[in-house]
């Protein structure tokens, strides 16, 4: 029994670790007091033209209409930024907010899955690139 004390000590230890590694990730969920506000969105796997990972938990959609959309990942996904292929999967043809779609991309030499937590409507790439960099940037504290 003192075998096997340790060893599932290790093992709580370490999943705790890998937990907290994930909580500590960037934060997309609450937007700043300098951000646009997030209004959910949908659009059609079949009108997507491109597609353009922004950071490892955002992904721009450019679709077609002159439609624009960025997608949040539930979770920080390993190599999407530097991925070569990217494709949405979901039940239906059409992809919203917190309906189970993921993404399917080629990174680090294999392929891997995310889920999209969020879809928002943007005017085009580079406000996109903008709300990135806003829920990148570390926040600073302030003392009240």
């Amino acid at each position: 029994m003192k075998t096997k004390l340790p060893a599932v000590t290790r093992f709580l230890a370490l999943t705790l670790i890998v937990a907290g590694l994930g909580c500590a990730s960037t934060s997309a969920d609450a937007p700043r007091e300098d951000e646009p506000p997030a209004a959910d969105a949908c659009f059609n796997v079949r009108d997507v033209l491109s597609f353009e990972a922004l950071h490892d938990r955002f992904v721009y959609v450019r679709c077609r209409r002159s439609r624009h959309f960025l997608l949040t990942m539930e979770n920080i996904c390993l190599g999407l930024r530097n991925s070569l292929a990217i494709a949405v999967a979901n039940d239906f043809n059409r992809v919203c907010s917190q309906d189970r779609a993921t993404i399917t991309y080629e990174g680090l030499g294999q392929t891997s899955h995310c889920l999209i937590l969020w879809v928002e409507k943007v005017e085009d790439r580079a406000a996109a690139r903008k709300i990135v960099d806003l829920r990148t940037k570390p926040r600073r504290e302030t003392k009240e």
